[in-house]
């Protein structure tokens, strides 16, 4: 192996361990769900979800919105979290958590919204080349793992 070949291949070595650091391949918008095990007529493959990454950098530090939709008969009500969170490079792990509401609609029937955070991993689909999260999160609503599945749009 020559000495060119064995720098390449640390060069894109390095490049691949660090792909994630400050990069715009994480800042933009996700869409997903998030999943509950409690049935809900009105939204039976989860609450429409998306986060909009805004800014990350180097040491991990992830910010941006998230929205939540809720559909209750034919009405969709929907709220505007601040979201902070951090990303391991070396593990492609991001812990999210919903901060102060942006805004928010008024639920009905007493209903309430909620705030959490939790863990996803990031994964690269090999089938359709795009990225993706998959994890659980928490709220302040029960102590239910919620699973969020997102896709980078």
């Amino acid at each position: 192996m020559t000495i060119k070949k064995l720098l390449s291949i640390l060069f894109f070595t390095f490049l691949a361990i660090n792909g994630f650091a400050g990069n715009p391949a994480l800042r933009g918008t996700w869409q997903g769900f998030l999943k509950s095990n409690t049935a809900d007529e009105s939204n039976k493959d989860g609450l429409p979800v998306s986060i909009i990454i805004t800014d990350d950098n180097d040491a991990g530090d992830v910010f941006g919105e998230m929205n939540v939709s809720y559909r209750y008969q034919t009405d969709i009500y929907r709220a505007r979290y601040k979201m902070s969170g951090n990303i391991n490079y070396s593990t492609y792990q991001i812990t999210i958590k919903q901060e102060d509401f942006i805004y928010s609609d008024l639920l009905p029937k007493g209903l309430k919204w909620c705030s959490g955070g939790g863990t996803l991993n990031i994964y690269r689909s090999s089938s359709a080349k795009k990225l993706y999260m998959d994890g659980f999160m928490k709220t302040n609503c029960g102590e239910e793992r919620l699973r969020l599945i997102l896709i980078k749009m």
